[in-house]
């Protein structure tokens, strides 16, 4: 009798494996966020997809530009996360489960900066490679700056070369305390400049429509649970 039970536990067991649809999925290392396959916020978001979508991903890490270019070329079939600004128009994106925001950086003696109107005619640095949004980019009377890194614009805004600069509540802030300036740089930070919507892309034909779709009703549970909040203050 024991034997049979085992068995049948087993076929059970083998048989939910089955059930679950195995999704290839890229991404990229992103401190606190993605620190590897099986660590980081995003990382314990995609192990409660997995659970309320009955789903098995298979993630992979690469560099930014390799993920989104092999998904140009169709190498992957899906990946996140992305933002609308970059995403590929031939493709099927999720809801979605965070939004970024855009932070406005001014000294500390400077009229904060909490609207994008703000930002016309002014030097503003940024950092390349870095997504600030449509309203941002197309706006005619915007001009960004661009240099490699969050520590380079600190170091300018601080000697007078720019007046504001765009960034956000991890990186930017990590660079200003590592040049110990926190008194002298100020951020609205309940009044980002811009939000950005980040969320899960795969290919538009059928399977990767009923995987956005599966991912997307996964997302709305999250944001009920109020998990999706307590990982990325998101609701």
């Amino acid at each position: 009798m024991r034997i049979i039970k085992f068995l049948l536990f087993n076929v059970i067991l083998l048989n939910s494996a089955f059930a679950q649809e195995q999704i290839s999925l890229s991404s990229y290392y992103i401190p606190g966020l993605v620190d590897s396959t099986e660590k980081g916020v995003m990382i314990d978001m995609l192990k409660k997809i997995e659970f309320i979508a009955q789903v098995k991903f298979q993630l992979s890490l690469m560099p930014t530009k390799r993920v989104q270019q092999s998904f140009l070329h169709r190498e992957i079939t899906g990946y996140f996360p992305e933002l609308e600004e970059l995403r590929d128009p031939n493709s099927c994106r999720t809801s979605a489960f965070m939004q970024k925001a855009v932070m406005a950086f001014t000294r500390v003696n400077d009229k904060p900066i909490t609207q994008i109107k703000q930002l016309e005619n002014r030097p503003i640095g940024a950092v390349m490679g870095y997504s600030y949004g449509s309203g941002i980019i197309n706006n005619p009377k915007i001009t960004l700056t661009r240099a490699n890194n969050d520590l380079t614009n600190v170091k300018k805004l601080l000697a007078g070369r720019i007046d504001i600069i765009l960034g956000d509540m991890h990186s930017t802030i990590a660079a200003i305390k590592a040049l110990n300036v926190e008194k002298l740089i100020h951020v609205e930070q309940g009044s980002p400049v811009n939000l950005l919507d980040v969320f899960f892309v795969f290919t538009p034909d059928e399977i990767g429509q009923s995987r956005c779709n599966k991912i997307s009703i996964a997302i709305e549970k999250l944001k009920q649970s109020d998990d999706l909040y307590r990982w990325f203050g998101y609701r």
